[in-house]
C-alpha cells in the first residue's frame, strides 16, 4: 500500500473518531428508518476505552430486517471503514451480551458533548 494511501486512510479514521457522535447518529437514524424497533449497540475497544486509530468501531444492530438490507443502507450513508457492523436477530442478543460489554449507542452518544469527542 502506498504511503499516500496510508496517510489518507489514517486521516479518514481520525476524522471519524473526532466526529463519532455524528456518525453514530447517522447509524441510528438509518437503522430506525428500516425498523423502528431495532436496537443499536456499541461494543469492543471503543466501549472499553482501549481503542487506537487502527481499531474498528464495533456496532451491533438487533433487527428482524435482512442483514444485507441494513448493511447496504448504512454503506450508502457513508458508514464504512472503520465501522464493523454486525446485524443479528433478537434471539442472538443474549449471546452477544454474554461475550461483550454492550452499550446502547444513544447512551454512549449522550456521554459525548459537542466539544468532547472520542480522541484516539
Amino acid at each position: 500500500m502506498s504511503e499516500k494511501l496510508l496517510v489518507k486512510l489514517a486521516r479518514h479514521r481520525a476524522e471519524v473518531f473526532r466526529n463519532l457522535k455524528h456518525y453514530l447518529k447517522v447509524v441510528v437514524e438509518t437503522v430506525k428508518e428500516l425498523d423502528e424497533n431495532a436496537e443499536v449497540y456499541l461494543f469492543g475497544s471503543v466501549v472499553e476505552g482501549t481503542y487506537t486509530l487502527s481499531s474498528d468501531i464495533d456496532i451491533l444492530v438487533v433487527t428482524d430486517q435482512p442483514p444485507e438490507e441494513v448493511l447496504v443502507k448504512l454503506w450508502e450513508r457513508g458508514i464504512k471503514d472503520p465501522f464493523e457492523v454486525h446485524v443479528i436477530r433478537r434471539e442472538m442478543l443474549e449471546l452477544y451480551k454474554w461475550r461483550s460489554k454492550l452499550v446502547k449507542v444513544e447512551e454512549f452518544s449522550a456521554s459525548l458533548s459537542p466539544r468532547k469527542t472520542v480522541s484516539p
